[in-house]
């Protein structure tokens, strides 16, 4: 059943009335506002990731190296991607505490917070009043699990700390600009912290890894004829300490 969520009105609010008003928003949504870091640690259900459990300590030994299938099989904490983007990031997921840019189609933010949301994860969109939360639906995502914050004000950084203490993902728009250096650098030990997830877009500072989505194919369209059934999009990974990777993920229509 998907629920639909409503926007959070900010205007008008001073610094502290915003504060508690995004805390109230927090609280009613699923999960009950326990931290990510907190939820990170503990999983709820079949769709959360979370790290491999530590080893007990034995006496020192030859370790042999892990194979590629081992290696494969160990989780990290992060949050749900698409199937077709998985295989591009590290342990197949957003991975907590860290800020990654997504630039490009907005169809992957989309598609970002629908597989997000329908792994149970809970989110937030700032900054992006364009958003059709309908699109984010039709791919299978959960409403009851999105806030949307479309407008947040002179400072939208200081509403993404405040959503990063209780929400797994915060996506900023696309028209968010980015703040200094020194702010997002304030901003990433936030996310570190929380072990949340913060998606921002191109340019902004200190960004970890970087998604870029470029549409390749239209599915369902004739000659000048047809309803559009799917949307194939290019997306390439790249970060600081690994080679660029692109995959092909399609999306319906």
């Amino acid at each position: 059943m998907v629920v639909a969520t409503s926007p959070v009105d900010l205007s008008g609010l001073g610094r502290e009335e915003r504060v508690t008003e995004l805390r109230r928003r927090l609280a009613a949504m699923p999960g009950g506002g326990a931290p990510a870091a907190v939820r990170a640690q503990a999983p709820a259900g079949p769709a959360s990731v979370v790290s491999a459990p530590s080893a007990p300590a034995a006496p020192a030994a030859p370790v042999a190296p892990v194979a590629p299938a081992e290696a494969a099989e160990i989780a990290v904490p992060g949050v749900a991607v698409p199937g077709s983007v998985a295989p591009l990031l590290p342990g197949g997921v957003l991975p907590a505490g860290r800020v990654t840019a997504v630039s490009g189609s907005a169809t992957l933010r989309v598609g970002l917070l629908a597989a997000a949301t329908a792994a149970g994860a809970r989110c937030a969109v700032v900054g992006w009043p364009e958003l059709g939360v309908a699109a984010v639906a039709e791919q299978g995502g959960r409403l009851d699990c999105l806030a949307l914050v479309p407008d947040p004000g002179p400072d939208p950084a200081a509403v993404v700390s405040v959503l990063l203490d209780g929400l797994d993902l915060v996506l900023l728009g696309p028209g968010v600009a980015p703040v200094a250096p020194s702010r997002a650098r304030v901003l990433a030990g936030r996310v570190r912290a929380a072990g949340a997830v913060l998606l921002v877009g191109a340019g902004w500072p200190g960004a970890e890894l970087t998604l870029a989505g470029r549409h390749c194919r239209y599915g369902g369209l004739g000659a000048g004829a047809g309803r559009l059934a799917s949307v194939s999009t290019v997306v390439r990974c790249s970060g600081r300490a690994a080679p660029a990777r692109t995959a092909e993920w399609v999306a319906a229509g």
